[in-house]
């Protein structure tokens, strides 16, 4: 194997690569990256069996061949090297020499056997989506995946897509996100109804393209996103995702219209001096009055802190708790000026939408307070 490739190009397909290397494996391949040296191009491969991830990068290819080199140790130091190409070069050894102007480096690789077997998504549902839209979705929803590896399904966002209508679900047992979105074409194929694990999510939100146009592909048991020279295959989560919307309110009797990052930031700032000895983290109180909203929190030791927001109250008044960052998160996911904050009962699920937009809303449970 003996190619020719841009440091910048090289390094930029690593870092995208570098993202599904396993941290803690016991499988040596695992910790490697896969470098397939094909016509004009070279191809990194990398996998933790749960997700992963192919990248493209232009190169003169004068030797096709393939090798396994550590992952970590050679995306630091391709990021390390000055721009300029690089010359890749591979013996029958699996010995990688890495030579650039005065510099040469070896690394020991794998044999490309060692690496496993790639995944590939059978026939199934095809859903096109455009980048921009797909990570609004996915901004709004993988913040509230559990990390509770006792109840599996949750830790992923269910998709559903039927028509044109894209439906994304996630909670943790404590919030609630749905994303609703209308896509420019109908899924191609059966409706789609699948988990896929949150952190793959995570991962396609950071290697979404800013424009353009991203296909996702499903069969019964994992999931494909093409986004541009890069592909990310991931597993579906088993089981059936919790039909958790029948558990919420459907009827809110008191509403809140109040400034979206007025709240936010009165929500932030007092919880710097929420209780800390607590088992509620990050505790603040919020108090509905006419034309009014009351953010307050207090620390016998620190202090304490008390914001009032205007509003446009309809209802009864109340007092509630809740841990601040998760109303923290809610906020910053709704891009509207005006942000409809509404309640029925202390210690019943409260929901947040922004005002005359129905593609987000979120759902979040209070804390009990004395």
């Amino acid at each position: 194997m003996r190619l020719t490739i841009d440091q910048s190009d090289l390094h930029a397909a690593l870092q995208v690569a570098s993202r599904a290397v396993a941290t803690r494996t016991t499988l040596a391949a695992l910790s490697g990256i896969l470098l397939v040296a094909e016509p004009e191009q070279l191809r990194l491969v990398a996998t933790d069996l749960e997700m992963t991830v192919e990248a493209l990068a232009p190169a003169r290819v004068q030797e096709e061949g393939s090798v396994i080199l550590p992952g970590r140790h050679l995306a630091e130091l391709v990021r390390r090297l000055p721009p300029g190409e690089v010359q890749l070069e591979v013996d029958p050894g699996h010995r990688a020499r890495l030579l650039q102007h005065r510099s040469r480096f070896t690394l020991h690789g794998m044999d490309p056997a060692a690496f496993p077997a790639l995944p590939r998504v059978g026939a199934g549902s095809t859903v096109l989506f455009d980048n921009a839209v797909m990570r609004h979705v996915l901004r709004r929803t993988t913040m509230a995946v559990s990390t509770d590896e006792s109840r599996p399904i949750l830790t992923g966002v269910s998709f559903r897509v039927e028509g044109d209508r894209l439906e994304a679900l996630a909670t943790d047992g404590f919030r609630i996100a749905a994303s609703r979105v209308t896509l420019e074409r109908p899924v191609e194929g059966q409706p789609v109804d699948a988990v896929i694990p949150g952190r793959s999510l995570a991962e396609v939100a950071r290697l979404l393209p800013d424009e353009g146009i991203g296909r996702l592909i499903l069969d019964d048991t994992q999931a494909g996103f093409q986004l541009g020279e890069v592909r990310l295959i991931s597993r579906l989560l088993e089981g059936t995702y919790p039909r958790v919307l029948d558990l919420v309110p459907s009827q809110y009797p008191t509403r809140v219209q109040v400034p979206t990052r007025a709240f936010q930031e009165a929500c932030e700032r007092a919880a710097l001096l929420s209780d800390t000895r607590q088992a509620a983290r990050w505790l603040i109180r919020l108090t509905v009055e006419p034309g009014r909203l009351v953010v307050t929190a207090s620390d016998p030791e620190l202090g304490e802190a008390r914001e009032e927001v205007p509003a446009q109250v309809d209802g009864e008044g109340m007092t509630i708790g809740f841990n601040a960052r998760y109303l923290v998160d809610g906020l910053k996911a709704i891009d509207s000026d005006e942000v409809l904050f509404e309640l029925t009962d202390p210690l019943k699920a409260s929901r947040l939408r922004g005002v005359a937009s129905d593609d987000f809303f979120y759902i979040v449970l209070p804390v009990k307070i004395s």
